[in-house]
């Protein structure tokens, strides 16, 4: 699927570091959605509960990932909930922050799943 069909994410990165392998690109993606699916997780849960140490593991966690899928317009949101998190500041902004990231990776998801699906299906 031509890169111009998706809002988020840039295979152009991930396909410089693995070529044009497609079986490795599959599970790079299938992984990422794994991690999207744990990142959606633990924001949902754990920002209700305040628990700062688990959320800037999980975003610590998705942060190279970002960049490597060419979420690009993410990079700066990540980094400051990352920081935010980490020395528990600024947190009266995290609201609109999480809500951004959360709307974007459900899109995420759907754009790597169509890309899976391409794949997959040839």
């Amino acid at each position: 699927m031509k890169q111009s069909t998706y809002k988020h994410i840039n295979l152009e990165a991930l396909r410089e570091q693995i070529g044009e392998n497609l079986t490795i690109e599959q599970e790079f993606l299938e992984l990422f959605s794994d991690i999207v699916d744990e990142f959606v997780a633990c924001l949902e849960k754990e920002f209700p509960n305040q628990n700062w140490p688990k959320l800037y593991d999980a975003t610590h966690k998705i942060k190279p990932n970002i960049t490597l899928f060419g979420i690009y317009h993410l990079e700066s949101v990540i980094e400051e909930l990352e920081t935010n998190f980490r020395l528990e500041k600024d947190l009266e902004k995290i609201d609109q922050m999480i809500i951004t990231v959360l709307n974007a990776f459900k899109e995420i998801k759907k754009e790597v799943e169509m890309e899976l699906n391409c794949i997959v299906n040839g």
